[in-house]
Protein backbone atom coordinates (compact mmCIF):
# COMPACT_ATOMS: atom_id res chain seq x y z
CA UNK A 1 0.00 0.00 0.00
CA UNK A 2 1.75 3.30 -1.10
CA UNK A 3 1.03 6.11 1.79
CA UNK A 4 0.36 9.60 0.55
CA UNK A 5 2.65 12.09 -0.19
CA UNK A 6 1.84 14.66 1.97
CA UNK A 7 2.17 12.18 5.00
CA UNK A 8 5.31 12.76 6.08
CA UNK A 9 5.27 16.65 6.25
CA UNK A 10 2.08 16.24 7.86
CA UNK A 11 3.57 14.00 10.97
CA UNK A 12 6.74 16.33 11.32
CA UNK A 13 4.24 19.11 11.55
CA UNK A 14 2.18 17.06 14.50
CA UNK A 15 5.82 16.33 16.35
CA UNK A 16 6.80 20.58 16.14
CA UNK A 17 2.97 21.20 17.73
CA UNK A 18 3.55 18.22 20.39
CA UNK A 19 6.77 20.46 21.23
CA UNK A 20 5.47 23.61 21.37
CA UNK A 21 2.79 22.23 23.62
CA UNK A 22 4.63 20.37 26.17
CA UNK A 23 4.73 21.37 29.64
CA UNK A 24 6.77 23.12 31.78
CA UNK A 25 8.62 21.54 34.33
CA UNK A 26 7.86 21.82 38.36
CA UNK A 27 9.37 25.20 39.80
CA UNK A 28 12.93 24.79 40.83
CA UNK A 29 13.50 22.22 37.81
CA UNK A 30 16.00 23.52 35.29
CA UNK A 31 14.42 23.21 31.51
CA UNK A 32 15.52 22.45 28.79
CA UNK A 33 15.39 24.87 25.25
CA UNK A 34 12.53 23.84 23.57
CA UNK A 35 12.81 22.04 20.25
CA UNK A 36 11.70 24.69 17.93
CA UNK A 37 14.49 27.01 19.72
CA UNK A 38 17.02 24.68 17.81
CA UNK A 39 15.35 24.80 14.17
CA UNK A 40 15.00 28.86 14.14
CA UNK A 41 18.28 31.21 12.83
CA UNK A 42 20.99 32.00 15.28
CA UNK A 43 20.45 35.68 15.25
CA UNK A 44 16.77 35.00 16.65
CA UNK A 45 17.80 32.74 19.25
CA UNK A 46 20.92 35.32 20.57
CA UNK A 47 18.27 38.39 20.28
CA UNK A 48 15.88 36.01 22.48
CA UNK A 49 19.05 35.78 25.12
CA UNK A 50 20.25 38.98 24.79
CA UNK A 51 20.31 40.99 28.31
CA UNK A 52 18.46 44.34 28.31
CA UNK A 53 21.03 47.74 28.09
CA UNK A 54 21.87 49.44 31.38
CA UNK A 55 21.56 52.88 31.16
CA UNK A 56 24.94 54.73 30.61
CA UNK A 57 25.50 56.44 33.96
CA UNK A 58 26.90 60.51 33.53
CA UNK A 59 30.26 60.74 34.80
CA UNK A 60 30.97 64.37 37.06
CA UNK A 61 33.58 66.42 35.32
CA UNK A 62 36.56 66.98 36.92
CA UNK A 63 38.86 70.14 37.16
CA UNK A 64 40.42 70.09 34.00
CA UNK A 65 37.23 69.60 31.68
CA UNK A 66 35.55 73.06 33.43
CA UNK A 67 38.97 74.78 32.88
CA UNK A 68 39.21 73.66 29.36
CA UNK A 69 35.60 75.06 28.73
CA UNK A 70 36.07 78.15 30.90
CA UNK A 71 39.01 79.35 28.62
CA UNK A 72 36.81 78.69 25.81
CA UNK A 73 34.32 80.93 26.83
CA UNK A 74 36.55 83.72 27.72
CA UNK A 75 36.84 84.23 23.70
CA UNK A 76 33.53 85.36 22.41
CA UNK A 77 33.91 88.21 25.78
CA UNK A 78 37.09 88.96 24.53
CA UNK A 79 35.81 89.65 21.12
CA UNK A 80 33.05 91.95 21.86
CA UNK A 81 35.36 94.01 23.87
CA UNK A 82 37.44 94.76 21.24
CA UNK A 83 34.75 95.54 19.08
CA UNK A 84 33.58 97.57 21.15
CA UNK A 85 37.04 99.73 21.57
CA UNK A 86 37.57 99.94 17.73
CA UNK A 87 34.73 101.16 17.29
CA UNK A 88 34.19 103.61 19.90
CA UNK A 89 31.08 101.73 20.98
CA UNK A 90 30.02 101.94 24.83
CA UNK A 91 30.73 98.32 25.85
CA UNK A 92 27.45 97.51 27.10
CA UNK A 93 25.83 97.90 24.20
CA UNK A 94 28.01 95.67 22.02
CA UNK A 95 27.44 93.37 24.90
CA UNK A 96 23.23 93.53 24.44
CA UNK A 97 23.78 93.07 20.75
CA UNK A 98 25.34 90.30 21.59
CA UNK A 99 23.33 89.26 24.02
CA UNK A 100 20.25 89.83 21.13
CA UNK A 101 21.98 87.76 18.39
CA UNK A 102 22.28 84.54 20.70
CA UNK A 103 19.00 84.52 22.07
CA UNK A 104 17.78 85.09 18.22
CA UNK A 105 19.79 82.61 16.92
CA UNK A 106 19.18 80.14 20.03
CA UNK A 107 16.03 78.77 18.13
CA UNK A 108 17.69 77.61 15.14
CA UNK A 109 20.70 76.81 16.61
CA UNK A 110 19.18 73.74 18.79
CA UNK A 111 18.79 71.77 15.71
CA UNK A 112 23.29 72.17 15.59
CA UNK A 113 23.16 70.09 18.48
CA UNK A 114 20.14 67.36 18.12
CA UNK A 115 22.70 64.21 17.17
CA UNK A 116 20.94 61.46 18.58
CA UNK A 117 22.29 59.82 21.41
CA UNK A 118 21.11 56.33 20.46
CA UNK A 119 23.05 56.44 16.96
CA UNK A 120 25.91 55.43 18.34
CA UNK A 121 28.51 57.87 17.08
CA UNK A 122 26.96 57.44 13.48
CA UNK A 123 24.46 60.21 11.53
CA UNK A 124 21.40 59.28 10.90
CA UNK A 125 18.81 61.23 8.03
CA UNK A 126 17.37 62.74 10.34
CA UNK A 127 20.47 64.23 12.08
CA UNK A 128 21.70 65.40 8.78
CA UNK A 129 18.63 67.42 8.08
CA UNK A 130 18.69 69.09 11.40
CA UNK A 131 21.80 70.17 11.43
CA UNK A 132 21.80 71.40 7.92
CA UNK A 133 18.50 73.67 8.92
CA UNK A 134 19.89 74.62 11.61
CA UNK A 135 23.11 75.69 9.60
CA UNK A 136 21.50 77.58 6.95
CA UNK A 137 18.92 79.48 9.48
CA UNK A 138 21.07 80.17 12.76
CA UNK A 139 23.07 83.31 10.38
CA UNK A 140 20.23 84.99 9.26
CA UNK A 141 17.83 85.16 12.22
CA UNK A 142 20.64 85.51 14.39
CA UNK A 143 21.91 88.40 12.34
CA UNK A 144 18.69 89.82 12.22
CA UNK A 145 18.31 89.92 16.09
CA UNK A 146 21.62 91.81 16.38
CA UNK A 147 21.13 94.47 13.65
CA UNK A 148 17.29 95.44 14.67
CA UNK A 149 18.08 95.51 18.52
CA UNK A 150 21.38 98.16 16.93
CA UNK A 151 18.85 99.98 14.77
CA UNK A 152 15.55 100.09 16.99
CA UNK A 153 16.92 100.36 20.38
CA UNK A 154 20.13 102.28 19.96
CA UNK A 155 21.64 105.57 18.13
CA UNK A 156 21.91 102.35 14.98
CA UNK A 157 24.54 102.36 12.71
CA UNK A 158 26.29 104.61 9.64
CA UNK A 159 25.54 102.21 7.14
CA UNK A 160 22.47 99.71 8.00
CA UNK A 161 22.61 97.78 4.75
CA UNK A 162 26.25 96.53 5.06
CA UNK A 163 25.85 96.68 8.83
CA UNK A 164 23.38 93.74 8.54
CA UNK A 165 25.19 91.71 5.57
CA UNK A 166 28.48 92.01 8.17
CA UNK A 167 26.38 90.62 10.92
CA UNK A 168 25.12 87.61 8.33
CA UNK A 169 28.46 87.45 7.29
CA UNK A 170 29.72 87.34 11.47
CA UNK A 171 26.53 85.21 12.32
CA UNK A 172 27.44 82.48 9.54
CA UNK A 173 31.36 82.48 10.99
CA UNK A 174 30.36 82.41 14.66
CA UNK A 175 28.48 79.10 14.01
CA UNK A 176 30.71 77.70 12.22
CA UNK A 177 32.79 78.26 14.93
CA UNK A 178 30.32 77.18 17.38
CA UNK A 179 30.30 73.89 15.72
CA UNK A 180 33.97 73.26 15.21
CA UNK A 181 34.41 74.45 19.31
CA UNK A 182 31.47 72.35 20.52
CA UNK A 183 32.84 68.99 18.72
CA UNK A 184 36.70 70.02 20.51
CA UNK A 185 35.13 70.37 23.69
CA UNK A 186 32.74 66.98 23.31
CA UNK A 187 36.21 64.96 22.65
CA UNK A 188 38.21 66.58 25.55
CA UNK A 189 35.13 65.88 27.81
CA UNK A 190 34.96 62.37 25.97
CA UNK A 191 31.44 61.90 27.02
CA UNK A 192 27.91 63.84 24.51
CA UNK A 193 25.85 64.12 27.85
CA UNK A 194 28.53 65.72 30.50
CA UNK A 195 28.71 69.72 30.13
CA UNK A 196 26.20 69.60 27.37
CA UNK A 197 24.22 72.59 28.18
CA UNK A 198 27.32 75.05 28.93
CA UNK A 199 28.74 73.68 25.26
CA UNK A 200 25.97 75.05 23.76
CA UNK A 201 25.82 77.99 25.84
CA UNK A 202 29.14 78.80 24.57
CA UNK A 203 28.48 77.38 20.92
CA UNK A 204 25.49 81.03 21.25
CA UNK A 205 28.12 83.06 22.30
CA UNK A 206 30.41 82.88 19.81
CA UNK A 207 27.12 83.22 17.03
CA UNK A 208 26.30 85.80 18.66
CA UNK A 209 29.53 87.83 19.07
CA UNK A 210 30.16 86.74 15.40
CA UNK A 211 27.19 89.01 14.17
CA UNK A 212 28.25 91.98 16.82
CA UNK A 213 31.54 92.11 15.65
CA UNK A 214 30.12 91.83 11.75
CA UNK A 215 27.89 94.42 12.67
CA UNK A 216 29.51 97.16 14.00
CA UNK A 217 32.77 96.79 11.13
CA UNK A 218 30.50 96.72 8.16
CA UNK A 219 27.84 99.02 9.64
CA UNK A 220 30.58 101.48 10.47
CA UNK A 221 29.77 102.61 13.97
CA UNK A 222 27.21 104.40 15.88
CA UNK A 223 25.60 106.94 13.45
CA UNK A 224 24.94 109.56 16.41
CA UNK A 225 29.25 109.94 17.02
CA UNK A 226 29.81 109.93 12.71
CA UNK A 227 32.20 113.09 12.78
Amino acid sequence: MRLPAALPSFLASLALLAALLTPAPASGQPRDAPLVLHLLPDRLEAHSEKAPPHAKSQPPASPAMWAAHGLVALVPPGAVFGTSQVSKERLWVTAAETVAGSVAGSLPAGLLFLHSADSEGRWTELDVTAFGTGLVLTPPVAALGTWGLGELAFAGSQRRGPAYLGALGGAAVGTLLAVAVHGFLEEVVDDRDTLEQVRQLIGLGFIGAGATVGYQWAGGGPRSRER
